[in-house]
């Protein structure tokens, strides 16, 4: 069930009408049971697997708090290890074994003829990462481990972010889930409002926008010259209404059932540096990589060289988180190089903060380096680089500019610029109980949506990852 379609509209209302009637306990208890019901609509084999990572982790967790020394450490370990294992096998055995019947091949002996065939649930990188970081921060003692069991399965079944995120920290989801949720109008109509926002940007950007793509860059090799120049910020804004659109709408189903979930998304196109844009863009991954990877690297405590060091690992399993394929790897080199370059040029003194030239070319190389970068994710093996390279070196025609894109993006731009000038935290649209400029806005967004977008349904972009 798509977040933007009838059928999972009809179901979230009928759950959410008893939901809002209900009382606090039985509330756990529909939350569990929608939880389900929500991800095994998409495959019910899927649901067994996740079920046995929930039942690996709550019982490690717990287990893990009645040791110490050596022999804890052992256990969590293994714990790390035994999930990251669970995320390899069904997301990139299969590429490994390709990338091994492709070496037998270049050495001159017959490829693997048989290839497995594994299932590769949805949402596996998001839920996995989910009890990682769970594990750590019991691990840490930063939290205690969840004696409910019920608790921990309604923790990974949060039918918002199951699928796409945000990765929740354990510390900010788990006493919500134990404590009241206390709905107010505020609540009800900030979330509809988000929610309505992110399936609006989502149908009317992200979808048209993907057809574009995929009619633009079936293969490089047969592109006009300089045609990517345009692709590559299509992308951009695609991948961004598309992940940006789902968040939306996460946060909105989580406030109107009363939780707050955090912001993955801060305007991230208007930062002027890649250190920025980081910071901006798929926060909760982005914060996730630096708190688990990069800190416990070591992070910025021995030198400038060992600091760029952590970068680049941190940016390669940011690659291979994302998918398994030359292009992913290649894109979390690229972004790491990137800002390594960038953290370089600021440290021997070429950046200089409060230069506004320098910050408004700052907001378009960003954005662009941004942009070329999502075509590595199109690239099924290394030669088709140079491809990209090659129309790269052309310029594009002006008329190759299609002017119902730039038409489109004009919402979300203008969004984006309203949230910047009131400098918010999260995306508002400072209605609270007002349901007039409810109905002003959501007019709007269905004149809009009658004019430009076609209709059909995509899937979310990040579903793959």
């Amino acid at each position: 069930m798509l977040f933007n379609s009838i059928s999972f509209l009809s179901h979230f209302i009928v759950f959410y009408l008893i939901y809002y009637f209900s009382s606090n306990r039985i509330r756990k208890y529909l939350l569990l049971v929608f939880g389900v019901y929500f991800y095994s609509q998409w495959n019910l084999n899927a649901s067994f697997l996740l079920f046995i990572s929930i039942i690996f982790n709550y019982s490690l967790a717990n287990y893990l708090s009645d040791l110490s020394g050596k022999k804890r450490r052992t256990f969590f370990i293994l714990g790390i290890t035994a999930n990251l294992i669970y995320l390899g096998v069904f997301k990139y055995f299969l590429f490994v074994w390709e990338l091994f019947s492709d070496l037998k091949i270049g050495f001159g002996f017959p490829g693997l003829e048989w290839k497995p065939e594994i299932l590769l649930p949805v949402g596996i990188s998001f839920y996995t990462f989910h009890n990682i970081s769970y594990l750590i921060e019991v691990y840490d003692k930063r939290i205690l481990p969840c004696k409910n069991f019920f608790t921990f399965v309604i923790y990974d079944l949060f039918f918002p972010l199951l699928l796409l995120g945000p990765i929740e920290r354990p510390g900010n989801l788990i006493p919500q889930i134990e404590s009241e949720q206390k709905i107010t109008k505020e609540n009800i109509w900030n979330g509809i409002s988000l929610f309505v926002w992110g399936v609006f940007i989502k149908s009317t950007i992200a979808d048209p926008f993907s057809r574009y793509v995929e009619i633009q860059a079936q293969g490089f090799e047969s592109l006009e010259p300089g045609i990517l120049w345009i692709v590559a910020p299509v992308i951009a804004f695609q991948v961004y209404a598309d992940f940006f659109g789902y968040s939306l709408c996460a946060m909105g189903l989580a406030e109107m059932m009363g939780f707050r979930l955090m912001n993955n998304f801060k305007r991230p196109f208007f930062s002027s540096n890649p250190s920025e844009f980081w910071a901006k863009w798929h926060i909760s991954l982005s914060t996730w990589l630096r708190d688990y990877v990069y800190i416990k690297l070591g992070g910025n405590r021995h030198g400038f060289f060992r600091e760029n060091a952590n970068l680049m690992v941190v940016w390669f399993l940011a690659g291979i988180w994302h998918g398994a394929g030359h292009g992913f790897v290649i894109w979390g080199l690229y972004l790491g190089l990137c800002l390594v370059l960038y953290r370089s040029l600021k440290h021997y003194g070429f950046v200089k903060s409060g230069n506004l030239f320098q910050s408004v070319l700052g907001v378009v190389f960003t954005f662009y380096t941004f942009s070329l970068g999502l075509l590595l994710f199109r690239i099924h093996s290394p030669s088709e680089t140079i491809l990209i390279l090659k129309n790269l070196s052309h310029l594009p025609k002006l008329s190759s500019i299609p002017l119902m894109i730039l038409v489109t993006t004009i919402p979300l731009v203008a969004f984006d610029l309203w949230q910047e000038w009131k400098d918010t935290d999260r995306p508002q649209f400072f209605i609270s109980t007002k349901p007039f400029s409810f109905l002003i806005m959501f007019f709007f967004f269905f004149l809009w949506f009658s004019l430009f977008s076609p209709f059909g349904k995509q899937d979310f972009f990040y579903f793959q990852f």
